[in-house]
């Protein structure tokens, strides 16, 4: 055989079979590997690792417990209490909200283990800094001044607090995780103060990005749309439902491209981009809900997650 087909008939053996190993490996949930605990709490056959030195406002933490024997646990951080879910390492996850409304300062966190043998408790301060917000003023068209009423945007952010403030059981997110739902440089960021008319102040719950009309919006993961129709603020609005209370929004669309109660995977079109509700200008504006809170949605993505027991099931 000459040498030059026998390199070639070479090359393509070679691709073959790194292409056959490729499709064996397992799918990976995250493209890094669990990174180092900032410090650990360690009890008889319990360790619990916090993936986070202190929070920002509008901050998400990471709580990881690891044992034999856990049949439940739960954390508890200024009054609400999150639950420990399973993942498949093994270990137990919980997820700790400093809502952009918080006071920095030092809070209490209790973690409490049930086993068969009985609680064990886990006792420590988190810190919750400033995450200096900006300030912003909003100018909208004489035809949508109306919409800066308080009594509107009151009775808006009611009844997204209640779809958020519902925790499903189990994570519906799968194997392929976060991600944004355009791949467009980001604007005005989240927690930004906005002076309306007279003065009055709102919140920016989520990040903008600047959009033209009709570009396709993604889903951020998988989930179960909870909410798809018209909101005076939002104007047409997609709210998903993500399980264990994470929620994401899609607001000022242009269109709906799903349904209530459709379930979504994760990079699905679910409407196109516009200029519907309080909006100045076409662009996309997205948010992350965790138990009813609006939490900072860009360092939520930056945020190692571990893959749930039940992902890709």
């Amino acid at each position: 055989m000459p040498l030059s087909r026998t390199v070639s008939v070479l090359l393509i053996y070679l691709l073959v079979c790194c292409a056959s190993a490729q499709t064996e490996l397992p799918p990976i949930f995250q493209p890094e590997p669990r990174p180092m605990p900032a410090s650990a709490q360690v009890e008889p056959d319990l360790r619990l690792e916090t993936y986070f030195s202190s929070l920002t406002q509008g901050g998400v933490g990471l709580l990881r417990l690891g044992g034999d024997g856990i049949q439940r646990a739960r954390a508890e951080f200024r009054g609400e209490t999150s639950l420990f879910f399973p993942a498949d390492d093994g270990a137990w996850y919980s997820l700790i909200v400093a809502d952009m409304h918080s006071h920095p300062r030092a809070y209490p966190l209790t973690v409490t283990v049930r086993r068969g043998s009985g609680d064990v408790v886990f006792e420590g301060q988190l810190r919750i800094d400033s995450a200096n917000f900006i300030l912003q003023n909003l100018a909208l068209p004489a035809s949508r001044a109306y919409l800066t009423d308080p009594k509107i945007e009151s009775a808006e952010l009611a009844l997204l607090e209640a779809l958020t403030s519902e925790i499903g059981p189990t994570p519906l997110w799968d194997a392929t995780g976060f991600e944004l739902p355009h791949l467009s440089e980001l604007t005005t960021p989240f927690g930004a103060f906005r002076r309306l008319a007279e003065a009055r102040q709102s919140r920016h719950t989520g990040w903008d990005q600047n959009v033209p009309v009709g570009t396709p919006v993604r889903a951020m993961a998988a989930g179960e749309a909870r909410f798809a129709g018209a909101l005076a603020i939002r104007g047409n609005y997609v709210l998903i439902d993500h399980g264990l209370g994470i929620f994401s929004g899609y607001a000022h669309l242009s269109e709906l491209h799903v349904e209530a109660g459709q379930r979504v995977k994760a990079g699905q079109i679910i409407g196109l981009s516009g200029n519907s509700g309080r909006s100045s200008a076409p662009h996309l504006h997205w948010e992350i809900a965790l138990r009813g809170n609006w939490v900072d949605g860009r360092a939520f993505l930056d945020l190692w997650l571990p893959a749930p027991s039940n992902a890709g099931a």
